[in-house]
């Protein structure tokens, strides 16, 4: 069966012609002369280089080897590919982990309240080519978001690419070159091993019809999360290509031939079919690749991180945003916007099994470790993130009624509906672990700070989102008569392994006052008022603190003396929160739970501790801290990473790139973030053996910024401002101050603070 096919003919062949470039006796005077007016130049502007340069800082690409992760061996358990180690495409819509059996969607969910997971749509891409190959290669190309697969036997060349698409985010395509090698005259058929399985225990499934061009399914959820917010199964609507039975053919006159397989799903029919017959008979199959590839670029082009000097680390950084960036939704595309349905720690490429990477569900995970430098880079995609959230606001309402409250109080664990879907086995969790509201405010709270978007507070909800969180805190909190002082008792912190529950977690009493102060922060916009009792809790929270060692306590009763913990927690008050305190307490908050934490704990808790210890100048323990962070929770070839240093635990667990990356742009970059400024004091050292970190496309207050940060300067290049905010932004950097201006480049010495701010706040 030909599907949507190109082919060219033996005779197309193309010479080339070498010239050696010569050069005459004039033009090797003038380019002497001016070779030598250059090192002028670039003398005079070494000597005297201003703080204000109005000139572009250029910087190279990336090689291809920083973005391009290749083996010739697939990794195997046993006898079978190692899935748990195998990359995923996706596109925030869709995904699925190469060659395995199931595609994962956006949104879709079977089973009941505990037992909801991702449902499991059969994989229509987990077919092998059945030949012996003489030559192999295994491809991921994270600056393409493409698998590509290269084989080569002694008659054909294969070459297949597996994408998810940008373009229309319903497909996922296997776009395959089969090039003659042997001679012509005969036709040449590649036997493929079809396993085409049309069942799943999550759907009840019907082929509604069949051809040699197109399958169509129709299927339904096999039970609702739960039906008081759910009234019904979900549908799902499939069309895919069939592979041909007897293999891809070569005909007897072709020297190459194209295949493309198309498949395409949604919770709409007419959205899947009009995607699947674009793609089919709409569009050229190099088109659909090439016009995808253009989308991933203009994704790294919107925002990334380049490492200079320290190539391993680059592949580290690509790897880690590609695997965040494939969860989201796309920045551009020709499909219908869609609902956003929460980040989980295994990615949207997995989940589909109760008790293995998490069911898909979202945690404090999304807001609290990859949410944060989705938002500097991508605040539209920051954005959806925080709809998820409001989207489910009802049954956030409804839990915290359930419990004796007001406000909006969220999950621990959430998938579809917004209810606690955390399994039956950790009640604890369901019941204590409420701090997850406020790292939902604080996340609020970032973006307020990142983009100063009234429209988000007051026609998106935005504002109801602060406010509402805010209200459960002020519900939650109780006065101590003895203390003169407000607590909120029996919760459990971020350390899980304080449990059944404690009192007075000094991170859940630091996220709750925070969110408090930021819904009266924006009330002038919202005209929300905050009550003064509110504003009266957040400001006389009780935080346990021990004045002797001069350390904040986990939470009331804490030994550090005879405990372990689980992972990071007190040091989160340093940062993200950036809770006021000195730098002594800070260095002993550090040293106290560093070696605390148990040694087999979550990849993310080491980035914090290196953030911290980059603050303090240590950047000896930092390094340290920061290899520990990424080194052994990434797994070769694909740079997948895990949960787990021992074993593997959670995998694709993109909570842990999430940390690895705010190691990367908060530590080493210097950068902080605050309702009124953000804040910019690179370091007077470089991340591991690099050179230089450029962070290109900033988003601030709709301007966008490259930070260039070198061993001993550092470079602000304002590559556009946003002149429809009525807003300039201003900076500050010791007596020196000034309006930014498009193609302005600043210019400092690093481990100097430069502070830049719009020039009227929020509310006046």
């Amino acid at each position: 069966m030909q599907v949507n096919v190109s082919s060219t003919t033996k005779n197309e062949s193309t010479c080339f012609q070498r010239f050696r470039q010569r050069y005459t006796k004039r033009q090797k005077i003038l380019i002497a002369t001016i070779s030598s007016v250059v090192i002028i130049i670039v003398c005079v502007a070494a000597i005297l280089t201003p703080v204000l340069i109005l000139t572009s800082k250029k910087s190279s690409d990336s090689s291809a080897s920083t973005t391009i992760f290749t083996t010739d061996k697939l990794p195997f358990n046993g006898s079978l590919i190692d899935y748990r180690i195998m990359p995923y495409v996706g596109n925030g819509h869709i995904a699925t982990v190469i060659f395995s059996d199931f595609i994962y969607m956006n949104g879709l969910y079977n089973g009941e309240n505990g037992t909801s997971h991702r449902a499991r749509i059969p994989s229509t891409l987990n077919w092998q080519f059945k030949i012996k190959p003489s030559t192999s290669s295994y491809s991921l190309d994270v600056k393409s978001g493409t698998f590509i697969e290269k084989l080569e036997d002694n008659q054909v060349r294969i070459e297949r690419r597996i994408f998810a698409s940008q373009e229309y985010t319903e497909l996922l395509l296997n776009y395959i070159v089969i090039t003659r090698l042997a001679s012509h005259g005969q036709t040449i058929v590649v036997p493929v091993d079809a396993n085409e399985q049309m069942t799943s225990v999550d759907f009840d499934f019907e082929i509604v019809s069949r051809d040699d061009n197109h399958v169509f399914v129709s299927g339904k959820t096999r039970q609702v999360e739960n039906a008081q917010y759910q009234r019904d199964v979900l549908p799902l609507f499939m069309y895919y290509t069939p592979l041909p039975v007897d293999g891809l053919q070569l005909a007897a006159d072709e020297s190459t031939h194209t295949y493309i397989f198309v498949t395409s799903l949604d919770t709409q029919q007419m959205r899947a079919k009009v995607s699947f017959d674009y793609a089919t008979n709409e569009r050229q199959p190099d088109k659909l690749w090439s016009t995808h590839a253009s989308l991933w670029n203009n994704i790294w082009s919107n925002g990334s991180i380049e490492i200079r000097g320290d190539d391993e680390l680059q592949r580290q950084v690509n790897s880690a945003f590609y695997y965040i960036l494939s969860s989201l939704p796309a920045l551009s595309t020709q499909s219908e916007h869609k609902q956003f349905y929460g980040l989980s720690p295994g990615s949207l490429s997995r989940g589909g099994l109760l008790g293995e990477d998490y069911g898909g569900h979202s945690f404090w995970d999304t807001e609290t470790w990859m949410y944060p430098s989705v938002l500097l880079f991508y605040p539209t995609l920051a954005k959806e993130i925080l709809s998820y959230r409001i989207a489910l606001r009802d049954s956030a309402a409804d839990n915290a009624r359930l419990f004796g409250y007001v406000g909006w109080r969220f999950p621990w664990e959430s998938a579809r509906t917004g209810v606690d879907v955390t399994p039956e086995c950790c009640p604890e969790v369901r019941l204590y672990q409420m701090h997850i509201t406020g790292d939902i405010a604080f996340a609020a709270r970032q973006y307020v700070a990142a983009t100063g978007d009234q429209n988000w507070l007051t026609t998106e909800m935005g504002g109801d989102l602060i406010y509402e969180t805010a209200r459960f805190w002020a519900s939650r909190a109780i006065y101590n008569d003895s203390r003169q002082q407000y607590e909120i008792l029996t919760v459990l912190p971020p350390d899980e392994d304080a449990q059944p529950f404690k009192n007075n977690s000094v991170f859940t009493n630091a996220v709750a006052s925070f969110s408090i102060e930021l819904a009266n922060s924006v009330s002038c916009i919202t005209q929300k008022v905050v009550p003064q009792t509110w504003i009266d809790i957040a400001r006389n929270l009780y935080f346990p603190f021990d004045d002797v060692a001069q350390i904040h306590l986990e939470y009331e009763g804490f030994n550090p003396k005879n405990a372990s913990i689980k992972q990071a927690d007190v040091v989160l008050l340093g940062f993200p929160l950036m809770w006021p305190m000195t730098e002594q307490v800070r260095r002993n908050d550090l040293l106290t739970y560093e070696k605390l934490t148990r040694p087999d704990g979550p990849a993310m808790t080491w980035s914090m501790h290196a953030i911290g210890f980059i603050e303090l100048k240590d950047f000896v323990e930092a390094e340290k801290l920061f290899r520990r962070s990424y080194e052994t929770y990434v797994r070769q070839p694909f740079n997948v990473w895990t949960e787990a240093r021992s074993g593997v635990g959670a995998v694709n667990f993109i909570t842990g790139a999430g940390g690895f990356l705010q190691a990367v742009l908060f530590g080493y970059g210097g950068i902080r973030l605050t309702m009124n400024e953000l804040d910019i004091t690179p370091p007077p050292r470089l991340p591991n053996s690099s050179n230089a970190l450029i962070f290109h496309g900033i988003k601030y207050y709709g301007a966008i910024f490259d930070l260039t940060i070198e061993n001993s300067m550092y470079y602000l290049n304002v590559r556009a401002l946003d002149s429809n905010n009525g807003r300039s932004l201003i900076y500050r950097h010791n007596q020196q101050n000034g309006t930014l201006k498009r193609n302005d480049i600043l210019s400092f010495p690093v481990d100097t603070r430069l502070i830049i701010q719009p020039t009227t706040s929020l509310c006046p």
